[in-house]
């Protein structure tokens, strides 16, 4: 059960109710004598005795199963002592759909009729025996896909008992799922299924006891009632129980239409180091500094989870998915992005999986030292897909890791992690998730609480914000050095942020470095070799000049989002005196918030470098009308000395 309030721009509140319901598919399939591992079962035939009623249910179960079809009890009988005599066991399919009248969603029905059935019956001397048996079905059948149906999603008490200690250990349900599987030998024999997970599923709550959850209660409302865009969403199990929260303030909303594109969420937090389950939504502001885009208190890293958290924050962004997310290596998380975010690129977090890999790869770094230098030449040094590829295979074999499970794993997901594999795609130079990792570290240790936390969280919204606004502060009144005669660079100096005018001029300052040969003409577009001295390797840079259009093998535009030294090395031997403006990204700009905040009232801002920066911004657009004509000057002038008569009587009252 979900309840989420969301806060339109016109202050109206709305509430979201929601349930799941399963539903199951049945495939074609043959009828088979024996089970999938060839052990002869005996067909129901009449006269067949049992020792019991259930002895005789658990036999026609278990052909079922066979044979894959799932069964019911469908009727029984009692004599005068009130002890059974005759009993009808069914395909689960006999009888018709019932009509469902003002149901909105009603549950799916799989009844078709079905005739097949066994009837038994409770002789004189104790036993029970075949009466009847047709095994005639209306349907398709499948052995295979047998354990899914409804009557085998069950676990015994000895399997529960088991997962139960694990779960209680921190342990997810899809690597019980997994250790389960390897100790029976293959999935079709895993005594595990859906109900386990409901079992799991009805204890999972958040580990906030009532004083904290109503905490988290009035913190909302009364964020909800200081800012009406505060966006929260409450989550219950069937108890009733808290079991995920996601809220999403004002200002996160307002930055995501500016810095939504690449998102990373991060679920360091979920693991068992903290007590805390906080999982936020990082993006990077135009400043390169991580801003805050939304924040959740989730029981679990299930995927049911995860889909609930990202349907809920997608729905506070209105709608707007990311271009790219990046993550950690999870399989729930993978499973979850696929199905509500479709279209964004997905990415591991690379920091996240080299970590792992003296954990998972010790016994190779203790035989060869030189290992981690090979690896990690493999990752950053392969410049395309074909040449990743062959030094992957070369490194397996140097150091014999043919067999290992890990390394394969990470192969078959290298679209996932892999840099040349990702080429076109932008990522605002975000690749880890240590950015978040920063952000908290701070405020967030191994014991802390969600009590402790919640009085912390003011305290890091406050940092961001004054840190973000001295940016802005920095970047409109700061006058960058110049130290080079590069025209790119003055070009730049006055359009990019500080910050990220330092690392662009990093790469202006490389530009001597490279030696530009040009290699081929075909048609208008012409190809350079640039020789990189520092880098010691060379790049190959296709330059088209009717279309303006220049792409780099280090592919520095696609990631950062600025062109690189071999780029700039091509364009100044062209003899191009400035850099496209496609080259040129909004989101790097100082200005970039400059046009929403001329078309909207602030909320309260927090601090005084923020309200002086938004009056600057504002200001500087009155002096460029002001400046067009006598007229606009007038205007301008005259509402200036009204202001300021205003503001001096505010300020100092009689």
């Amino acid at each position: 059960m979900e309840v989420d309030l969301d806060v339109s721009v016109d202050g109206s509140k709305t509430n979201d109710v929601g349930q799941n319901v399963d539903g199951i598919i049945m495939n074609d399939g043959d009828i088979h004598g024996e089970d999938e591992g060839g052990v002869d079962f005996p067909l129901p035939c009449k006269g067949m005795e049992f020792g019991s009623l259930e002895e005789a249910y658990s036999f026609y179960r278990e052909y079922a199963r066979i044979v894959g079809f799932d069964t019911l009890k469908k009727s029984t009988s009692c004599g005068r002592n009130r002890e059974f005599t005759h009993a009808t066991f069914a395909c689960s399919r006999e009888g018709k759909k019932k009509q469902t009248i003002g149901v909105r969603n009603p549950r799916p029905c799989y009844k078709v009729g079905c005739k097949a059935s066994m009837h038994v019956s409770r002789r004189k001397h104790g036993k029970w025996a075949i009466n009847n048996f047709n095994n005639e079905h209306n349907h398709e059948l499948q052995p295979i896909q047998a354990r899914y149906l409804r009557g085998r999603r069950s676990t015994n008490p000895t399997s529960k008992d088991n997962t139960d200690i694990l779960h209680a250990f921190g342990v997810h349900i899809s690597n019980i799922y997994a250790a389960m599987v390897k100790q029976c030998g293959g999935y079709q024999d895993v005594d595990f299924s859906e109900d386990m997970g409901d079992h799991f599923d009805r204890e999972c709550r958040l580990a906030v006891n009532k004083e904290e959850a109503q905490v988290l209660l009035n913190y909302f409302t009364n964020m909800q009632e200081h800012n009406s865009s505060f966006f929260y969403a409450i989550d219950l199990n069937d108890e009733q129980c808290l079991r995920n929260v996601l809220w999403v303030d004002a200002k996160a909303r307002h930055d995501y239409v500016n810095f939504g594109d690449v998102v990373c969420f991060d679920t360091t937090y979920l693991t068992n180091r903290y007590k805390m389950p906080f999982a936020p939504f990082i993006g990077v502001n135009n400043h390169c500094q991580p801003t805050l885009l939304g924040c959740a208190l989730i029981a679990d890293g299930t995927t049911s989870r995860y889909v609930w958290l990202m349907k809920t924050w997608l729905r506070a962004m209105g709608g707007v998915a990311p271009k790219v997310i990046v993550t950690d290596q999870d399989d729930a998380i993978k499973a979850a992005i696929t199905q509500v975010f479709p279209s964004a690129r997905h990415r591991f977090c690379l920091w996240h999986i080299l970590s792992k890999v003296p954990q998972n790869l010790s016994h190779v770094i203790k035989r060869h030292v030189n290992f981690m230098g090979e690896f990690k030449k493999c990752i950053y040094r392969s410049w395309t897909e074909e040449e990743f590829e062959d030094q992957w295979l070369k490194m397996i074999q140097i150091f014999e890791l043919g067999e290992d499970e890990w390394l394969k794993s990470l192969y078959e997901d290298r679209k996932l992690w892999v840099p040349t594999y990702m080429t076109d795609t932008f990522f605002a130079g975000m690749s880890t998730v240590q950015r978040s990792q920063s952000i908290y570290d701070k405020y967030v240790h191994k014991e802390t609480t969600v009590k402790e936390f919640l009085k912390q969280y003011k305290i890091v919204l406050q940092d961001m914000c004054e840190k973000e606004y001295r940016a802005d502060y920095d970047s409109w009144h700061g006058i960058p050095v110049l130290q080079t005669c590069s025209p790119y660079e003055k070009q730049m100096s006055t359009t990019y942020t500080t910050e990220v005018f330092k690392k662009f001029q990093v790469e202006v300052l490389e530009i001597v470095s490279c030696q530009v040969r040009k290699e081929k003409e075909d048609g208008t577009t012409t190809t350079f070799k640039v020789k990189d001295f520092e880098e010691q390797d060379d790049f190959i840079v296709a330059w088209d000049e009717t279309k303006s259009v220049i792409s780099c093998l280090c592919r520095c535009f696609e990631y950062n989002g600025f062109l690189c030294r071999h780029a700039m090395a091509v364009l100044h031997t062209s003899a191009v005196p400035k850099i496209p403006s496609h080259y040129i990204l909004n989101r790097w700009t100082k200005d970039v918030k400059s046009g929403q905040a001329m078309n909207q009232i602030s909320g309260e801002l927090q601090c005084r470098i923020q309200r002086c920066n938004d009056i600057c911004q504002r200001v500087l657009k009155l002096i460029e009308y002001g400046s067009i004509s006598q007229d606009s000057y007038n205007v301008v002038v005259r509402g200036i000395v009204e202001t300021l008569m205003h503001c001096e009587s505010f300020c100092n009252p009689i």
